[in-house]
């Protein structure tokens, strides 16, 4: 194959993608121009042109060419695609779709094709990604590679695909939860006189560093929130509320209709 890594489409998660692909190609062992994309928009063509990255004429001409294909495309478009590329010689597909299953994608390529099906979220834009990964059919060298270029995006963990509706709840759909609660910081700490910066600034941040010191040792969460509150303190009347008003409870709920929306999509797919 004359190229390592070929990208159907260029949206906003797979650009990200390939774009770190591109800034850690020295770590992963190739070159840019071992990359390729087609997309439709042409601009996004030429500007990838102008990192080194190779160019498609064809979706088909990406599948000829590239050794692995990763599938950057909308779920409602995917099969009029693949519809038109007729032949696959290349080694794996890679698919970041939400909601389209290994065994759906089977019934298109075939059975001889190493799926591998991910589910990144989109702090892989800045490389602090979470990415889950499936495989099947995948040799270990396509295996450890792909898992390699998200390893650029991020962390990540190979699981099983009965487990995919549940990391759309936590890791694909998180990062709006967590936008959500730092908006309801940001506006108490408006409330409270600060300006809208200063409240953005404090909030982001203890986010960040919290979610830092959590990871950095398997210390439990409980723990750690009875670390910060002092009894009679300041910490502790927020906590008593937000616990009295089952906020767990209510964060668990949010999660578990996000992944039965999630199971009844794929379905549909």
């Amino acid at each position: 194959m004359q190229y390592k890594l070929g990208f159907l489409g260029a949206g906003a998660m797979a650009g990200a993608i390939l774009d770190n692909a591109i800034d850690n190609a020295d770590t992963l062992g190739i070159s840019p121009d071992a990359l390729a994309v087609y997309d439709i928009d042409v601009a996004k063509r030429e500007f990838y042109a102008k990192k080194g990255v190779s160019i498609a004429g064809t979706a088909a001409e990406l599948f000829k060419s590239c050794e692995i294909v990763l599938l950057g495309v909308k779920p409602q478009y995917y099969a009029a695609i693949l519809a038109e590329v007729g032949e696959y010689s290349c080694k794996a597909i890679a698919s970041i779709m939400a909601g389209v299953k290994i065994s759906t994608l089977r019934k298109i390529v075939g059975n001889e094709m190493g799926i591998i099906r991910i589910m990144p979220n989109m702090p892989c834009r800045i490389g602090e990604g979470m990415s889950a990964l499936a495989f099947d059919k995948t040799d270990k060298d396509t295996a450890a590679f792909v898992t390699a270029v998200f390893g650029a995006c991020g962390k990540t963990i190979v699981i099983s695909e009965d487990k995919f509706d549940a990391v759309t709840s936590i890791s694909g759909s998180g990062p709006a939860y967590v936008y959500l609660f730092a908006a309801g910081l940001i506006k108490g700490g408006m409330e409270g006189g600060l300006t809208e910066a200063e409240a953005r600034l404090l909030a982001l941040q203890t986010l960040k560093g919290a979610s830092m010191l959590a990871a950095a040792d398997d210390t439990a969460l409980d723990t750690l929130v009875d670390r910060v509150c002092s009894k009679g303190g300041t910490t502790i009347e927020a906590i008593d509320y937000y616990r009295a008003a089952d906020l767990p409870g209510i964060i668990g709920e949010g999660v578990r209709r996000c992944r039965e929306k999630s199971k009844l999509l794929s379905d549909k797919l």
